[in-house]
């Protein structure tokens, strides 16, 4: 089996990091795939880097475009693969040295497998993070195991460790409105679509977070507070289409509203960085797991975040 895989790595302003990236794309044991760079309107050497890379190994492309947000990237190089499998990678990330090999070794354990799931490593400037993965290889026709797994194996709705077959892709898009977890409804939605789903007992991706950002910002967002109506959005999405994998399973249910809940509660601290005040009382009226106990606490862990960050700024701690 000799299974092309394309990559897609939107990229945007990060020409610290993209050499890393892209040296790990093109240093993998597996030798069949094509990389689609989507350099996103960048306004650093990241377009540069990038056509550095095209001229130099032909398994690589690049397409510049004005800057229309990561989704709107992504769904671009969706529309120029050529493989037969698809994965995706953030530019300021890096792959395993054997990731695509994995993948194809679950192609080949499960011939008619649609998604595969891998596990990933998580490394900040402090700290190098536990290793996330399932202990064994796992094949599931049920949905509802499959977001069981995903939760125990810390796969979560992480895109950026999974490849996907290319034709359960067809009518599925990133919502260009959606820029927080956007990535957990696309790979929700393809988990929805897929009859069989594999977990591969192995780390494919490693995920660099700067643990230097507020808490709740993740990365990339320098510290722009994220849209109160985008996160309300996204939890919205989520909740609907894990509730259609979790099924009539009742356990699955409740996992799913529990994290619905930590989500909107996440979507109240982001309204007080925008200081939409008036939208926390009407969300306190409209849900009742959502109490006035819950907002000072919230509150209070706002004030000290930016307590902690303005410290950092002042006294260069970063």
């Amino acid at each position: 089996m000799c299974k092309k895989i394309s990559i897609i790595i939107p990229v945007y302003n990060v020409e610290r990091f993209l050499r890393r990236c892209l040296d790990s794309v093109q240093n993998q044991s597996y030798s069949n795939w094509e990389c689609i760079i989507v350099d996103d309107g960048s306004k650093d050497s990241s377009p540069a880097i990038c056509d550095e890379y095209v001229k130099t190994d032909s398994r690589f492309k690049v397409i510049h475009k004005e800057n229309g947000g990561v989704s709107e990237a992504r769904n671009t190089g969706l529309s120029q693969v050529s493989g037969e499998w698809v994965t995706f990678v953030d530019s300021d990330d890096e792959l395993t040295l054997d990731a695509l090999k994995y993948f194809t070794e679950g192609m080949e354990r499960y011939p008619k497998v649609s998604v595969l799931r891998g596990g990933h490593r998580t490394i900040t400037p402090t700290a190098i993070g536990k290793d996330r993965q399932a202990e064994e290889w796992i094949y599931t026709k049920s949905h509802a195991d499959a977001l069981k797994i995903s939760e125990e194996t810390w796969c979560s709705g992480f895109m950026w460790s999974t490849c996907f077959r290319k034709d359960i892709l067809e009518g599925v898009q990133f919502d260009n409105y959606i820029t927080w977890c956007e990535d957990h409804i696309f790979t929700y939605q393809c988990m929805l679509k897929a009859k069989e789903i594999a977990f591969v007992p192995h780390v494919v991706y490693v995920y660099y977070l700067d643990d230097t950002y507020p808490a709740g910002f993740g990365k990339n967002l320098s510290f722009k507070p994220i849209s109160y109506d985008m996160a309300i959005r996204s939890a919205e999405e989520q909740r609907k289409v894990k509730l259609l994998l979790a099924g009539g399973n009742k356990k699955m249910q409740q996992m799913v509203q529990l994290q619905y809940e930590a989500t909107m509660r996440f979507a109240i601290y982001q309204s007080f960085f925008s200081h939409n005040l008036l939208s926390v009382i009407n969300l306190t009226k409209a849900y009742s797991f959502i109490t006035t106990k819950n907002v000072i606490r919230l509150w209070l862990g706002y004030q000290k975040t930016r307590m902690i960050h303005a410290y950092k700024v002042v006294f260069n701690k970063y």
